[in-house]
C-alpha cells in the first residue's frame, strides 16, 4: 500500500531504521535501479523536514543534495584505510546490542535486486522488517553494483523462523546468490585481545555528496591475526558503534569456526 507522498508503506517503515534500509526496500518492491530509488527516498525526505532522518541529517556537516546531482554511482569517492589501535575491550560502551542472527550474503553471478529479494526471504520467514537491518555492503567498482552483504537480525527470533529462513532464502535467491547463517556472538564471548586484532577505518564506497551520506572515514574492518578472518560495519556514521559492531560480527564468526 502506497503513502498518499508517493512512498509504500513498507519503505516508510524501513526508513525509519536507515536510509540505506528504505532505499533497497524501494529498490526491491519497484525494480528501480539504486540510484533512481536513491532519489526517490532523499526527495522524500527533502518533502518532509519534520522526519527525525531529514533533522539528525540538517543538523550534520554533509554536503547539500544537488552539489553533483549529475553525478553517476560509478563516481564512488575512495579512500585509503586508516590503520588505528583496537580499543580495549573494558573501555567500550557496548551500546549496541548483540543480534540473534546475521545473514552473510555474496554475489557469485551478476544479478539485480538481489537484496530485496533477501529481505522479502526474512519477511516470509515470519520476521520483522524492522528488526533487519544492513550491516555491512560492498560494492564493485566502477559499476554501481553490489557484490556482498551482511544482515543482522535483532529481537528474539522464533525456533520455527530460524528453520523456515534458509528455505526462503533458496526460493527468493538466485542461484548466482551465496548466503550463510551465522549465530550472533553474546557480548561476554567478544573479548578479543587487541593484539589479536587488525583495525582499519575507512570511507563506504557508496559515500559523495549528498543529504543521505557523509564522506568521513567512519566505517570499520576488523581482521583476526590468527585466523585471518574479516569483519566489516559500514552502517552507522560513528566509529565507536561500527566498531563494537564489527567486534561482534567478527566474535560470531570465530565462535561459528570453534
Amino acid at each position: 500500500m502506497a503513502h498518499p507522498d508517493g512512498l509504500p508503506a513498507e519503505v516508510l517503515q524501513a526508513l525509519e531504521i536507515s536510509a540505506v534500509l528504505a532505499i533497497k526496500t524501494l529498490q526491491g518492491l519497484n525494480g528501480l535501479g539504486l540510484y533512481e530509488a536513491k532519489l526517490a527516498v532523499d526527495a522524500y525526505l527533502e518533502r518532509h523536514p519534520e522526519h527525525p532522518l531529514s533533522q539528525r541529517l540538517a543538523n550534520s556537516s554533509v554536503a547539500p543534495r544537488g552539489e553533483r546531482a549529475g553525478a553517476l554511482l560509478s563516481e564512488f569517492l575512495t579512500a585509503e584505510p586508516v590503520p588505528a589501535e583496537a580499543p580495549v575491550f573494558d573501555s567500550l560502551a557496548r551500546v549496541v546490542v548483540s543480534p540473534e542472527l546475521y545473514i552473510l550474503l555474496r554475489e557469485d553471478v551478476p544479478c539485480k535486486a538481489w537484496l530485496g529479494e533477501a529481505l522479502k526471504a526474512c519477511v516470509d520467514a515470519k520476521i520483522d522488517l524492522s528488526m533487519t537491518e544492513i550491516l555491512d555492503e560492498e560494492w564493485r567498482n566502477g559499476d554501481g553494483d553490489l557484490s556482498a552483504a551482511v544482515l543482522k537480525l535483532s529481537g528474539s527470533l522464533s525456533n520455527e523462523a530460524i528453520r523456515a529462513l534458509p528455505q526462503t532464502l533458496r526460493r527468493r535467491l538466485v542461484g548466482g546468490i551465496s548466503f550463510r547463517l551465522v549465530r550472533a556472538a553474546q557480548w561476554c564471548e567478544a573479548a578479543i585481545p587487541t593484539d589479536e586484532l587488525e583495525l582499519e577505518y575507512f570511507l563506504h564506497e557508496f559515500s559523495r555528496p549528498s543529504r543521505m551520506t557523509a564522506k568521513t572515514a567512519s566505517c570499520v574492518r576488523l581482521r583476526h591475526r590468527t585466523t585471518g578472518i574479516l569483519s566489516r560495519s559500514t552502517t552507522h556514521r560513528n566509529r565507536a558503534k561500527n566498531y563494537e559492531e564489527a567486534l561482534l560480527l567478527l566474535a560470531s564468526l570465530l565462535k561459528e569456526c570453534r
